[in-house]
C-alpha cells in the first residue's frame, strides 16, 4: 500500500523553500530598511581633530609673545633705578641749566620793553655810553637785544623812547658847561645815525657844587633790527646810579 504522506512530503518542504526564497526576496528591502534603522547612532568625537589643535596652540603662543613684549616694552621705559647720591649730584646742574632756559624764556617772549642803567664799569665805548642790561633794575624783553651800547628794537611798531642822564659836579670844573644828552638810531631803510631824542642844559660856573638830571622821551615809529645808540658831552660827569641814570624802550600797543 502507497503511503501518499510520504509521497508528498518532499513537495511540501520544496514549497516551503520557495516560500522562504520568495519573501525573502519581497521583503528584502523592508529588512534592510529594518537593519539600518536598528544600527548603533555614531558617537561624537570629543577630541579636536588635529589641525584645530595645532591653530589653538599657535593662537596661545602668538599671545604669550605679544604679552612678553609689552613687559619688555614697559619695563624699559622706566629706566634703571638712580642711587640717592647720583640724585644729589645732578641736582644743582638741572635747577642752573633749567634757570638759563627760563630766563631766555622770558626775554624772548611777552610785550617788547627794555630799560638799560648805568654800567658799574667803564661808561663808555668810544662816542656811544655803556649800559647795564641785566643787573639791578635793568632789563631786556620780548625781544630786545643789548650789545656794545646798541639796544636792538625787535620788530615794527611805534615805541616809547626814554633817556635820563644825572650828572654832578667836579672839583676842577670852574667855568660854564653845556650839557647834552642825545639818542640816536640806526635804521635799514637809511645807513647813518640819526638823532631821535636830545635834552640840553647849561651849568653856571659861580655853582661851586650842583647835580642836574636831563630827562626826555618820545613816541616814534621804529623798524626791526633798528639800534639805539646814546651820545654825551660831559661823560666823566655822569653819576653811577641807576635810579639816576637809565635808557630804554617799549613798544605800544597797537
Amino acid at each position: 500500500m502507497i503511503n501518499r504522506d510520504a509521497e508528498w512530503e518532499p513537495e511540501t518542504e520544496l514549497q516551503m523553500e520557495a516560500e522562504r526564497c520568495c519573501c525573502c526576496c519581497c521583503g528584502g528591502e523592508g529588512a534592510l530598511q529594518t537593519l539600518s534603522l536598528v544600527q548603533p547612532a555614531p558617537r561624537r568625537q570629543t577630541r579636536p581633530p588635529a589641525m584645530a589643535q595645532c591653530v589653538t596652540v599657535g593662537l596661545l603662543l602668538l599671545i604669550l609673545a605679544a604679552l612678553a613684549l609689552l613687559l619688555t616694552v614697559v619695563l624699559g621705559g622706566r629706566g634703571h633705578p638712580v642711587s640717592p647720591d647720583s640724585q644729589l649730584t645732578m641736582k644743582p646742574e638741572r635747577q642752573a641749566s633749567g634757570g638759563s632756559f627760563e630766563q631766555q624764556q622770558q626775554k624772548n617772549s611777552g610785550h617788547p620793553s627794555a630799560m638799560l642803567t648805568a654800567p658799574t664799569g667803564n661808561k663808555t665805548d668810544g662816542d656811544y655810553l655803556l649800559w647795564e642790561s641785566d643787573k639791578g633794575n635793568a632789563f631786556c624783553l620780548g625781544g630786545f637785544i643789548y650789545s656794545g651800547g646798541s639796544l636792538v628794537v625787535p620788530r615794527n611798531g611805534l615805541y616809547r623812547v626814554f633817556l635820563q642822564i644825572t650828572y654832578e659836579s667836579k672839583s676842577h670844573f670852574h667855568c660854564n658847561l653845556r650839557l647834552n644828552s642825545t639818542v640816536f638810531v640806526l635804521q635799514k631803510s637809511y645807513n647813518l645815525d640819526q638823532p631821535l631824542l636830545m635834552s640840553v642844559d647849561t651849568v653856571s660856573k659861580k655853582l661851586k657844587r650842583w647835580n642836574k638830571s636831563l630827562y626826555t622821551a618820545g613816541l616814534f615809529f621804529l623798524e626791526a633790527d633798528s639800534r639805539l645808540r646814546v651820545t654825551s658831552s660831559c661823560q666823566e660827569l655822569i653819576v653811577g646810579n641807576e635810579e639816576r641814570v637809565f635808557f630804554g624802550a617799549d613798544l605800544l600797543p597797537q
